[in-house]
């Protein structure tokens, strides 16, 4: 009896909960079918709510918009629909209704209306914290960004700092209406190497002006200070270290727990060495070596502390046909550098800078780079002490035609033409060096020839003959020789694609046959063709050295017993 009671208490409840319907004459006579509520709201994620709904008899529901649903769509009496609205496609609101129909009898509607979107870009995070530096392929930080408007990305540094971020191309792929898409977005950061923190601040601005954003969004990216290196012995090691670990080193690296003085490829100045700088320079980095690496950038910066520096190699970066890296300004600045080599870094230009290292640079290897031409710093003015230029085997890419040339986007290497490009003639002026190497490149046309009395170009003396030796030579004076690269015991000319006359400054060379010129000199590239299709070769490449030792009869003693070409 008390369970029936209660039955019929909770039906009453349930029927005084359930909305009344006046009819269309403002009468208070209650409809058939009543709901509890006559209008619903959602925001613009969507989501469900419950409904009430009370009829004398069957049922059925039906909803205007696809948007909008309602679950069950049919009953008998009393029953608990739930209403289920999607997320929202547009900026602005939306309305439907649920239409609820006896059989055969009246009908009673329920208004739904949902907010739209606001115009927004929202980040999941409004700060990211990243190391001063990392490896190569590591040094980037992601933003999750919530958007419903195209935007493009801002990056503000604060006045006088250099740009060390960018963002990747995104595609935000606004193809719902103004329901927003959530997306990761890529910063790339260059390596921080000053000892303070820097911070970039990361505007999301809105493509189209109409689209004013509810909130601002904006993203700060804090970068850590980077060791801070002292003018010391221990400052040295730290550099090391950084330079090795910004460079991306592929060997393992120096073990800390050992003195520098252990380290592979690391030469320490001794006091007793009779160069020494200064006398603070004793314990100090006098030479190093790097050694297989992966990097897109230049040497790094940290490369200027280690003062007292006098030979420096930095070689063998992975895939230097792809790299394009114009060498910053940082080597620049050594003050005892004698010895630099760059070989296979991936070097495409050398900086104005470069001419601080003139007054003191006697060696430089840059070969197995990709310049496409002799970089126009590299004079004789410039360079007074150099004695050895090593540009070998500047070939980015492998090609035995030079027609298809222009067909490389970014070139094929050291490409071009002596008889329009003073380059060759500029290095072969430079009468004190004593190595000049230019082998494996694509340089084609004529050896430039020289005529006495013009551009500073002057024949073999007298007085060059007493030097050398007397007689050895005398047929250079006496035949007006000009005297053309006089000091260069190591000439190399070899695997390019030379056409025309060898010039006789060349052939009569007092040092001809210390540069093995059957192999490094004559012999060009093997089935080669110039720009203009025609075979690479000397016309006049000689068959054996018999002409040579009769003009310079002095150095027959000397080269003949080896000479095996002359055979």
């Amino acid at each position: 009896m008390i369970n029936k009671i209660l039955g019929m208490t909770l039906s009453l409840v349930l029927l005084v909960s359930v909305v009344s319907c006046s009819d269309d004459d403002g009468n208070d006579a209650i409809k058939a079918i009543c709901t509890d509520k006559t209008e619903m709201t959602f925001a613009a994620e969507g989501g469900s709510d419950k409904l009430l709904v009370q009829a004398g008899q069957n049922w059925v529901a039906l909803a205007t918009e696809p948007w909008l649903m309602v679950s069950p769509a049919n009953g008998n009496g009393y029953a608990e629909c739930t209403i289920t609205v999607d997320s929202s496609l547009v900026s602005g609101v939306r309305t439907a209704e649920v239409r609820f129909t006896e059989v055969g009898g009246a009908t009673v509607s329920v208004e739904v209306n949902q907010t739209g979107f606001g115009k927004i870009v929202s980040l999941k995070e409004p700060e990211i914290n990243i190391e001063a530096s990392a490896k190569v392929g590591e040094r980037f930080c992601e933003a999750q960004v919530t958007a419903n408007v195209p935007f493009e990305v801002q990056i503000e540094y604060p006045e006088g700092d250099e740009e060390w971020l960018s963002v990747e191309e995104f595609d935000l792929g606004l193809d719902r209406g103004a329901r927003p898409r959530t997306i990761k977005l890529r910063f790339n950061w260059k390596m921080n190497v000053q000892p303070v923190e820097r911070v970039a601040r990361v505007n999301f601005v809105p493509v189209n002006e109409e689209d004013e954003l509810d909130a601002e969004a904006t993203l700060l990216i804090n970068q850590k200070a980077a060791l801070r290196i002292e003018d010391n012995r221990q400052g040295d090691s730290l550099a090391l270290l950084t330079i090795f670990e910004r460079l991306n080193g592929m060997s393992d690296p120096w073990d800390t727990s050992e003195n520098m003085r252990n380290w592979r490829d690391v030469v320490l100045w001794e006091a007793s060495d009779e160069d020494l700088p200064a006398p603070e320079a004793v314990g100090r980095v006098r030479s190093v070596e790097f050694f297989i690496f992966n990097t897109e950038e230049s040497i790094p910066q940290e490369i200027k502390y280690l003062r007292f520096i006098e030979s420096l190699s930095v070689s063998s970066n992975v895939n230097t046909m792809l790299k394009s890296i114009e060498l910053g300004p940082e080597v620049c600045s050594l003050e005892h550098l004698k010895h630099l080599t760059l070989f296979s870094y991936g070097i495409t230009e050398l900086p104005e800078e470069f001419v601080e290292l003139g007054d003191k640079l006697e060696t430089l290897d840059i070969s197995a780079n990709n310049f496409s031409e002799i970089p126009p710093v590299l004079t004789k003015e410039n360079f007074p002490k150099l004695k050895s230029l090593n540009l070998i085997g500047n070939r980015r890419w492998a090609t035995r035609d030079l027609s298809d040339a222009g067909s490389y986007e970014d070139g094929i290497g050291l490409h071009f033409n002596a008889d329009s490009d003073n380059a060759l003639r500029r290095l072969f002026t430079w009468d004190t060096l004593e190595e000049l190497l230019l082998s494996n490149n694509y340089i084609e046309g004529s050896l430039p020839d020289f005529t006495p009395g013009e551009d500073g170009i002057r024949a073999y003396t007298q007085e060059d003959v007493d030097a050398f030796g007397g007689d050895t030579i005398q047929y250079l004076a006496d035949n007006n020789i000009p005297r053309i690269l006089p000091n260069v015991k190591q000439l190399s000319l070899n695997l390019n694609f030379f056409t025309g006359k060898l010039p006789d400054w060349l052939l009569y060379h007092p040092h001809l046959l210390d540069w093995q010129p059957e192999l490094l000199v004559f012999n060009q590239q093997e089935q080669g063709k110039n720009s203009l299709g025609e075979l690479v070769r000397f016309e006049n490449a000689p068959a054996n050295f018999e002409y040579y030792y009769e003009a310079l009869p002095g150095t027959r003693e000397k080269y003949e017993l080896k000479d095996e070409f002359a055979e």
